[in-house]
């Protein structure tokens, strides 16, 4: 990537991050097109705390074509690696294990399962080729879930509600913070560096996607992230900027998420049928408010009413 290109590109996205000073339109855009960027920009390598980066894929396009990031958590130290959610596919995986290279001869000894949706697990064989060894780390939910799918890495370590890797001097928290993207979710905390890395529980500048959600329990798993002593907010989806607009972007998605809830229930109280995401009549009569604009409200938003639909129904699996 040129010089010029990749100033173009973060002059846009400090420009959207600055323009308002909060509301829906402040909001970052997750959207590589609203940042100046394109698909051969990335993937791209991101230093956030002294041992820990992050790395940007890119997800595969919305039906809109709206192409936008995958982030994954790699947190380097003197005596192995651990890699929060690994990108979509085997080939961007191994971009991943590759960057890492460039940084350590340490193997990977952990793969954290964030979200255990294919975009973030669906290139684990490559962990599983270069390092055999590394131990895959989820919740229950996420095991089961994987296992299912026959993913290469069902994770042989689970989280109930907290589990702390010590890691060459590195304090690293796995958080069960509560459901809210997957059912599985999980978090990583940084104490020494109060980085926060939230996976899917945090999709900056992206409408709320639902498709396996606890539209309710989101909501209390947000609060209590926001409640925790953290310096950085970075999410699964979107791009990473400062502290201050990081954690501002995420109450922004928090309210996102409530007036989405809030649409739904509206819909689902005026009697509109929507039996599953193909089949949502009620779709016709929502209105997303200043939501509509974010990245992926077309494809997402009859997801996301008949979700909520579920969970007044008593239906949630």
């Amino acid at each position: 990537m040129s010089s010029s290109r990749l100033l173009a590109g973060l002059l846009a996205g400090l420009l959207s991050v600055g323009a308002v000073a909060s509301g829906p339109d402040s909001v970052r855009s997750s959207a590589l097109a609203d940042n100046g960027l394109k698909k051969e920009d990335f993937p791209r390598w991101q230093k956030v705390a002294s041992d820990a980066y992050i790395f940007e894929g890119v997800h595969s396009p919305d039906p809109s074509g709206a192409l936008f990031t995958t982030v994954s958590l790699v947190v380097i130290t003197q005596e192995g690696v651990l890699v929060v959610d690994g990108q979509g596919n085997v080939a961007e995986s191994q971009q991943l294990i590759d960057r890492i290279k460039k940084v350590t001869s340490q193997p990977v000894k952990y793969v954290v399962v964030g979200s255990d949706h294919g975009d973030h697990t669906g290139g684990n064989a490559a962990f599983t080729s270069a390092y055999p060894d590394a131990v895959f780390v989820s919740t229950a939910f996420s095991k089961d879930a994987l296992a299912r799918s026959k993913n290469a890495a069902v994770p042989s370590k689970l989280v109930k509600d907290r589990e702390t890797i010590k890691l060459g001097g590195t304090e690293i928290q796995v958080l069960n913070l509560g459901r809210a993207h997957t059912g599985g979710d999980l978090v990583v905390y940084l104490p020494a560096s109060k980085v926060l890395f939230m996976s899917e529980v945090y999709l900056r500048g992206l409408f709320p996607a639902m498709r396996s959600a606890y539209p309710s329990e989101w909501l209390a798993t947000i609060d209590k992230a926001l409640a925790m002593d953290v310096s950085l907010y970075i999410p699964g989806h979107g791009f990473t900027d400062e502290g201050p607009a990081m954690k501002r972007d995420l109450v922004e998605f928090k309210k996102a998420t409530q007036s989405v809830i809030a649409e739904s229930k509206r819909l689902h109280a005026a009697g509109l049928k929507c039996e599953s995401a193909k089949n949502c009549p009620a779709i016709e009569q929502a209105n997303w408010g200043p939501y509509k604009k974010w990245p992926a409200s077309g494809s997402q938003g009859p997801v996301a009413v008949a979700k909520v639909y579920q969970e007044l129904e008593g239906k949630l699996p």
